[in-house]
């Protein structure tokens, strides 16, 4: 049995991201950019007016409040087609260019209507470059806007967009296939005899990869039988990862292990130090990554999160793998089993300018309804003999509370 550190350590040195693909700008979000994006152009590509008001030179608002002519109208978009001269002015939109001569803008705030339309009255001055935004300050031709290994966020579209990249490299999602094991498995449309129950973990199990962009495809169920699983294990190996849940215990009908062997699986480990979810699998086979999980949900929902979730990080190219690790305020005292590092369904909230969390009421891996009330893992160390409340403790976030 080896540590929960030393099982992460072997799982990411044997993950490779994938290899690099290209798409469409606006079907990157969430992907990992996998080339430096340079611009095509200066952002401003203009001296652009920050503001709605009048282009002037600074000289002639000195002894502000005075009255200047003016001259043109220009909108955003439009190209200035009259020099500005000395007790001169362009009334200006936000976003249009400034004309010649301006060398700032006044806002219309700072200016009263004199009752004649071709002048208007400056009551501030300003000073030379005020309120303009000058070509290129935000952005340079040639410029590296976006780095390789970048996630792709809404706002990364949008500089996609401001540099004309309409086809991006990223490297791709992983496929994943999900294979629950277990005779006392029945499908979700099923009613469940008196010693069955539905087909949960597929589902959820889903539900995370899917979350992390992998497109996923729910192989079926397979019984406990040595044939069962090897038929529908076939189709898995074909995946990028293959996730198994059940039958990973020590029990006469948890024969997954055996199956991985006997199919020539390379089994790196298949007991870590934690819980929920000590009997926990990984291999591999040729190209695809092999994790067998327990069957009890909420064990396969926490080892899916430390073990499953860095290794697609890692094929879908990033170098920040795990969630977000933060340490938050005990709510209330702890007792521990020790010897097993524990990572406990929690609710974590900030408040008073730190997170403080508190354990859900649950009981044990099989109550999965538990983990509806949480948004963190508690993770208790193996060496913890009591956790008292008020004292500081790892949590791992799992909403995107951050």
């Amino acid at each position: 049995m080896i540590s929960v550190d030393e099982a992460k350590k072997i799982i990411i040195e044997n993950v490779s991201p994938l290899a690099p693909t290209e798409v469409y700008f606006e079907d990157a979000r969430g992907f990992c950019l996998a080339e430096d994006v340079r611009s095509d152009i200066d952002m401003p590509p203009f001296n652009r007016s920050a503001m709605d008001g009048y282009a002037v030179i600074a000289e002639d608002t000195k002894t502000a409040p005075v009255v200047l002519k003016i001259i043109e109208n220009i909108a955003a978009g439009d190209m200035p087609a009259k020099k500005v001269s000395q007790g001169c002015v362009s009334k200006i939109m936000t976003g249009a260019s400034v004309p010649e001569g301006a060398d700032a803008v006044v806002r219309f705030e700072d200016t009263d209507d004199t009752g004649e339309e071709d002048r208007v009255k400056i009551s501030k001055s300003v000073k030379t470059g005020a309120n303009i935004s000058n070509r290129g300050e935000d952005i340079q031709i040639g410029q590296i806007v976006l780095h390789a290994g970048m996630q792709i966020r809404p706002q990364e579209i949008g500089i996609l967009a401001t540099v004309g990249k309409s086809v991006v490299k990223v490297y791709p999602a992983p496929a994943v296939g999900i294979i629950s094991t277990g005779n006392e498995l029945v499908n979700v449309d099923e009613k469940p005899s008196p010693v069955q129950i539905r087909n949960s973990n597929s589902y959820s199990l889903a539900a995370q990869a899917r979350r992390m962009n992998a497109g996923v495809e729910i192989l079926g169920i397979a019984g406990d039988r040595k044939e069962d699983i090897v038929e529908i294990m076939t189709r898995g190996l074909q995946k990028d990862v293959l996730i198994l849940s059940g039958g990973v215990s020590m029990g006469e009908y948890d024969l997954v292990g055996d199956v991985l062997k006997e199919a020539g699986v390379r089994i790196y480990f298949e007991k870590v130090a934690l819980r929920p979810g000590k009997p926990v699998i990984f291999g591999k086979k040729d190209k695809t990554l092999i994790f067998a999980l327990p069957g009890n949900p909420v064990a396969s929902l926490v080892t899916f999160e430390l073990f499953i979730y860095p290794a697609i990080r890692k094929l879908m190219g990033f170098s920040s793998l795990s969630r977000t690790t933060v340490a938050a305020l005990l709510e209330t005292d702890i007792s521990t089993k020790r010897r097993r590092r524990e990572f406990r369904p929690a609710r974590c909230q900030w408040k008073e300018n730190t997170w403080s969390v508190s354990p859900v009421e649950w009981h044990g891996s099989a109550d999965l309804l538990a983990t509806t009330k949480a948004n963190c893992l508690l993770i208790i160390p193996e060496e913890a003999e009591t956790l008292s409340k008020g004292q500081l403790i790892d949590i791992i976030l799992l909403d995107n509370l951050c």
